[in-house]
């Protein structure tokens, strides 16, 4: 918080919105070598990766294994729900207690449920898939809420320097830890057993909570201690939102059993067939922006109700996000910034398996050489950013994603002219494509957090990261009928196109130009 001494004679001094509220740390001057940020970093975000991984790439394996029925297995998906849904809690976690205590106390419990997981497959199958589903589910929910209080912990914790340079450090932990868990550790499961395997799982939760309560610094002062939060979790509004959100839920599954709404949503997916292909996370994402939309429209007014009230915290977590300098081309730039990469991720295997790639060889090229391209452009481009500005990097490394697309379109047109191309020519491709792609990722990830206003960093961060993700569903459903139309050659030139709109937006960005 800000701790200026203001005299009779002097004017307080008011921060800039995207101005540190404190002093962070600085990197280069960590109080050990086992505490500097290169290991701090990593290791938050491989702890941030492990628990996601365990909900997205355990439960369906261990599902199938336990002989769950297909139908149960495509219900593992809503598991991810609570990742779409984590900006209704965000502010939670900027209002009571720090980010670090945050992190310590969800690593505590993580190990506990994962556990208790374990228990669960001891059960017949029948009780074992529901209690798990239940334990999964949980999971899931204090995983996401975990990675708010990571996310924030970084923010406080580094300055804007500090930030943009380990960005990339963040993505390659986070990969890792996907990695490690879809691989060895599935692996090792596979060989000693659900249960084992879950304990051990649990046992490494355990040692990465004893890392980070050594070796994380305490960089931030709590608003509120953080054990009054189980007044607001017992509170009167909390009963309120709970009921209105069962009964619009009823409402819902009510309306679609009459016989007019039936017919309505007949006509609706007859029309708009791509609708259908929609998923839950893809009308979290529209409905936030509907919302934001709307109190952008009454934010005078909400601005007037609130002047005198300390205890709307929560509605003024979203408030003081709209209240940012032009952030009508806030959201139109993170809502646009993926999409032209969107439409190339949706068709690029459909595009190298009609080229001759198959399962195997697009797996290896993908998931080695082009993840490591990947991170070398995030890691490369945090730190050029960190040193010259983001200023000075956004264009290059914006048109360097963008423009690479057009790459896939020249593919084609050569194994139109010459019959056919080379393995290594497509893996090549699909390489200069994936570090274009990193940088990129380091440009928006670093404008995300320009963006984090300070007294409500996680839940800012957790609001935009919802948003980022609707690009894929302008992608999701028109992508297959477009490629179809076009042919792969003009499809990929389409994509390119694609990406214009957030680049026509860079110029009138706030926050890309250092203070």
């Amino acid at each position: 918080m800000w701790h200026a001494a203001v005299m009779k004679t002097v004017p307080p001094v008011t921060p800039r919105p995207n101005e540190e509220h404190r002093t962070p740390l600085d990197p280069k001057q960590a109080p050990s070598s086992t505490k500097s940020a290169h290991f701090w970093v990593s290791s938050t975000y491989f702890a941030e990766g492990f628990p996601y991984a365990i909900v997205h790439n355990i439960a369906d394996v261990m599902f199938k294994e336990l002989g769950a029925s297909l139908s149960v297995i495509g219900l593992t998906s809503l598991f991810h729900l609570p990742w779409n849904l984590k900006f209704l809690w965000g502010p939670l976690l900027d209002q009571y207690g720090t980010k670090r205590q945050w992190l310590l106390l969800l690593e505590w419990v993580i190990p506990l449920v994962i556990a208790a997981i374990a228990l669960t497959t001891l059960s017949l199958p029948p009780t074992a898939i529901l209690l798990a589903s239940v334990g999964f589910f949980l999971l899931a929910v204090l995983s996401a809420t975990h990675d708010i209080a990571i996310d924030g912990y970084y923010l406080e914790a580094l300055d804007k320097a500090g930030q943009s340079r380990f960005v990339g450090y963040r993505a390659a932990a986070y990969r890792i830890a996907m990695l490690f868990v879809s691989g060895p550790l599935l692996m090792l499961m596979g060989r000693v057993g659900w249960f084992g395997g879950l304990l051990l799982t649990a046992a490494l939760m355990i040692g990465l909570f004893g890392v980070h309560r050594w070796m994380l610094p305490a960089v931030e002062t709590p608003k509120q201690p953080l054990r009054k939060i189980t007044r607001v979790l017992w509170s009167r509004q909390v009963a309120w939102i709970g009921g209105l959100s069962v009964l619009v839920y009823l409402l819902v599954r009510l309306g679609t059993q009459t016989t007019a709404v039936k017919g309505v949503v007949t006509w609706v997916t007859t029309e708009f067939p791509a609708i259908e292909k929609l998923g839950a996370d893809q009308w979290i994402g529209l409905g936030l922006l509907s919302v934001l939309l709307m109190l952008l429209a009454a934010l005078p007014t909400l601005k007037r109700r609130m002047a005198n009230r300390k205890d709307h915290f929560y509605v003024a977590a979203f408030t003081d996000f709209l209240s940012q300098p032009k952030v009508g081309v806030i959201l139109a730039f993170v809502i646009l910034f993926r999409t032209g990469e969107s439409f190339l991720m949706k068709m690029r295997y459909p595009f190298f398996n009609g080229l001759g790639m198959d399962v195997e060889q697009y797996g290896f090229a993908n998931g080695t050489v082009g993840l490591f391209a990947s991170i070398v452009g995030t890691v490369l481009g945090g730190k050029l950013i960190a040193r010259g500005g983001l200023d000075r990097w956004i264009w290059p490394f914006v048109a360097m994603q963008n423009v690479l697309n057009l790459l896939f379109a020249g593919l084609g047109a050569i194994a139109v002219a010459y019959g056919g191309v080379s393995l290594g020519l497509m893996t090549a491709v699909l390489a200069v494509e994936a570090f274009g792609a990193g940088l990129g990722t380091a440009v928006l990830m670093v404008y995300l957090m320009r963006c984090c206003r300070p007294d409500f960093k996680a839940a800012h961060m957790a609001i935009l990261t919802a948003l980022m993700s609707l690009s894929f569903t302008v992608a999701g459903v028109s992508s297959g009928y477009l490629a179809e139309a076009m042919g792969f050659m003009w499809y990929f030139v389409f994509s390119f196109v694609a990406t214009v709109p957030a680049m026509c937006l860079i110029p009138f960005l706030p926050y890309v130009r250092e203070p």
